[in-house]
């Protein structure tokens, strides 16, 4: 099992450099294009000079390599027509926000649409607790496993499997809509915070408890990452495209003697970015 969440996890990782790779070359076809797009740097200037007069000279000197006008002057209609496209495809490349990396997350994340990775609906109407019918609780249980301190002679699960392990997990955490709950029911999350409250520094069946507690804070930190990243990639930038999440008040209780006369909590809809916040 471990070995296929590997797999998963190095396929992800790697389109992730792809998308780093081609957002580093757009960056530097940007720059290598500006002196013929009449794009230039703001000029040093020393004390009593004036930006102005070199901007110009610098226009002046990079004037007969500016490509749209050369060609609108020299060329044809047609040869000028393709090159404003080129020089506004050039330009506007790295404003419309086009992340492979992101189309790949949302294909994946159809492919995450079998009933069996979120089970059904919980009892009481809010989150399940105790019942294990999320992926997040089976990934809690493996989370626990491999957090375990191993012995001397032995490897950890980071030297047999490296990142890859925990980038699968975590992805799919994020694509199934279950990091809150991941991180608020989380076995390991729960012993490192009474462990902090406590200060127990003993043996518990034979598994120290301080090097396993250490052990967790690193995965933590290592899953918070990964969820920082996704999520950048996964949450678009448009406020006005961000979903009406239902969210429900829970009242305190009140007395049988005042229940009557006390209307019944409704529904409170609220965006997504004001719950988040």
């Amino acid at each position: 099992m471990f070995q296929s969440f590997r797999e998963v996890g190095n396929a992800i990782l790697f389109c992730l450099l792809i998308e780093q790779s081609l957002s580093q070359e757009e960056v530097c076809d940007l720059q290598h294009a500006a002196p013929f797009q009449n794009i230039l740097p703001r000029p040093y200037c020393k004390d009593g000079e004036k930006p102005e007069t070199k901007l110009k000279r610098l226009e002046a000197k990079y004037g007969p390599l500016q490509v749209v006008q050369t060609i609108e002057r020299l060329g044809t209609p047609k040869q000028a027509s393709i090159a404003k496209e080129g020089d506004l495809l050039t330009k506007e490349r790295l404003c419309c926000g086009l992340s492979v990396f992101e189309v790949i997350l949302t294909r994946i994340k159809s492919y995450l649409d079998d009933p069996l990775w979120v089970g059904p609906p919980p009892a009481n109407g809010v989150m399940n607790v105790e019942e294990c019918t999320e992926f997040h609780r089976l990934w809690s249980a493996l989370q626990f496993v491999y957090c375990i301190p191993v012995g001397e002679n032995e490897f950890t699960v980071e030297q047999l499997f490296g990142e890859g392990l925990h980038w699968a997990g975590c992805a799919m955490i994020v694509l199934l809509g279950q990091q809150r709950r991941f991180e608020a029911l989380d076995f390991c999350y729960h012993i490192l915070r009474v462990q902090r409250v406590d200060g127990k520094d003993e043996l518990v069946k034979g598994i120290p408890l301080k090097r396993m507690v250490d052990r967790i804070r690193r995965f933590q930190v290592l899953n918070s990452q990964i969820f920082a990243v996704l999520n950048k990639y996964l949450k678009t930038s448009d406020a006005d495209s961000l979903p009406v999440e239902h969210v429900r008040c829970y009242p305190p209780p009140i007395h049988q003697s005042l229940a009557a006369s006390r209307p019944p909590p409704g529904t409170i809809y609220m965006r997504a970015d004001a719950v988040l916040k």
